[in-house]
């Protein structure tokens, strides 16, 4: 009962700790007594031998009253590695830094990754986020009286809050990324076509010189940069004198870079849940049996349609992890009048009704990345322009995954107050050259990122069809 499962992480890489093996490099202690964890925390305590020290806990692991101890003597070992060069010592000596981002920082090596094998530090470098003042009318919170006042006014927007950008060439796809004291989201984008494009226009300037967050100057097509962080990724840049001390400390400790979540090649049809459904407290009979149709006539073809029921077993072509009995029903899709699978059949039933009447509906929605204008980034970063149009105005959004559907109704889970944005869907030639992922672009000069309270360093939105949606939300 006392042993858990990690999934595999830099630390598990780092200590080698090989998968389903049990290992006690690393502990968790779960928090009853305050007292006793704030002894353990200060005295550590030995086990079989070994003396263990408090290591750090995350975000989630903090809400949930969990402690993480590791060895002393791996500590001792791989504290560099883990904190790439820098010390406790050396933190306090620069200020300090707030205990719970400082634990939550260095348990990204605690977050479950892949290593990213060829990833190579000195194709990178990082710069000042992207935000600029976007106009619009808000419900203004008076911090000391707590009054709202509803007026039209700027807004200061960090649109890459989270959000770097790698090369197209190396990478196709949008995924998140863990390095020691980064993380975030990288997205594919040309921006050396937009360097070279830019270059063409104007052969005078060296459109490719960009001032990293340190204040020096690199030449991105010179130094064959690959990959952009920003400064919001880097969360303990103010800890190291300039970005070559960081690299140098990567290469020299042996640090490693981790990916996750990347970017699937077929997104399935998501669900939309009550939150969203209860919000849109003004529908009629009609419009409800509109949105919940999908869904009805997903029962009525479990009992006729051989793709739904296949479907619902699981057994379809983006299933790229099948089980042995969904392999079978591909290969022959009689199996479906057998005793047992007819039994299965019944109890999905049962469940997905239970889950429709939950409000988790079927409806054309995906969830997918949010990524800002990465164009007008390269405006604002490359050509110096400190208000860029971008490819999309106010009240525009770009998915491909929609290229017929001019309406998109753009959410977040969770839904955390009655808006549904509903946003002009533009696909055209310059955002097809531009915006070649699967993510939903939004645009600069809107307020959606304060409307679904979103940054963009891995948040997922549900982006509902226009033609499967029923708007009657009051605002």
């Amino acid at each position: 009962k006392n042993i858990i499962s990690v999934f595999e992480s830099f630390l598990t890489r780092m200590l080698d700790i090989k998968q389903n093996d049990l290992s006690d490099d690393i502990m968790v202690i779960k928090v009853f007594y305050f007292d006793i964890i704030k002894d353990l925390i200060h005295n550590g305590y030995e086990y079989n031998g070994e003396r263990y020290r408090f290591f750090t806990n995350s975000a989630g692991q903090i809400r949930t009253k969990k402690t993480v101890f590791i060895k002393e003597s791996l500590w001792n070992q791989y504290e560099k590695t883990l904190m790439c060069g820098l010390t406790i010592d050396a933190i306090n000596k620069k200020g300090g830094i707030n205990v719970n981002k400082y634990l939550a920082y260095l348990a990204l090596s605690n977050s479950a990754t892949d290593e990213w094998k060829d990833f190579d530090i000195k194709k990178c470098i990082v710069v000042d986020d992207f935000e600029t003042l976007v106009n619009g009318t808000v419900d203004y919170i008076d911090y000391e009286d707590y009054s709202i006042t509803r007026k039209l006014m700027d807004v200061p927007i960090p649109h890459t809050d989270g959000c770097g950008m790698i090369l197209d060439t190396v990478s196709s796809k949008n995924f998140m990324i863990r390095l020691p004291w980064v993380k975030g989201l990288l997205a594919s984008f040309p921006f050396k076509t937009f360097i070279e494009e830019a270059n063409q226009n104007n052969p005078k300037v060296n459109h490719g010189l960009v001032i990293d967050i340190y204040g020096k100057e690199h030449d991105i097509i010179k130094e064959d940069i690959q990959i952009i962080f920003t400064k919001s990724q880097f969360k303990m840049h103010k800890y190291y004198k300039n970005w070559q001390e960081y690299v140098e400390s990567f290469i020299k400790y042996n640090c490693q870079a981790g990916v996750c979540n990347v970017e699937e090649d077929y997104i399935k049809n998501a669900k939309i849940n009550y939150q969203m459904v209860q919000t849109l407290n003004n529908m009629t009979d009609a419009e409800l049996e509109l949105l919940a149709g999908r869904s009805i006539q997903k029962i009525k073809n479990m009992s006729s349609d051989v793709k739904t029921m296949l479907d619902v077993f699981g057994a379809n072509k983006y299933n790229a992890y099948k089980t042995s009995l969904q392999q079978a029903l591909m290969i022959y899709p009689e199996l479906l009048n057998d005793v047992y699978t007819k039994d299965v059949i019944r109890e999905i039933k049962k469940s997905l009704i239970k889950n429709y009447k939950a409000a988790k509906l079927e409806i054309r929605g995906k969830y997918t990345f949010i990524l800002p204008d990465l164009y007008a980034f390269c405006e604002y970063l490359f050509l110096g322009d400190k208000t860029p149009q971008g490819l999309l105005k106010d009240g525009e959004v770009s998915c491909k995954l929609y290229p017929n559907i001019d309406k998109l109704d753009c959410l977040r889970s969770p839904h955390l107050y009655r808006d549904h944005p509903v946003r002009s869907n533009i696909i055209s030639e310059d955002t097809s050259k531009w915006f070649k992922t699967n993510a939903l672009y939004t645009s600069c000069h809107d307020l959606i990122s304060k409307i679904l309270q979103f940054d963009v360093d891995g948040d997922k939105s549900l982006v509902v069809s226009g033609r499967d949606f029923v708007w009657v939300a009051e605002r």
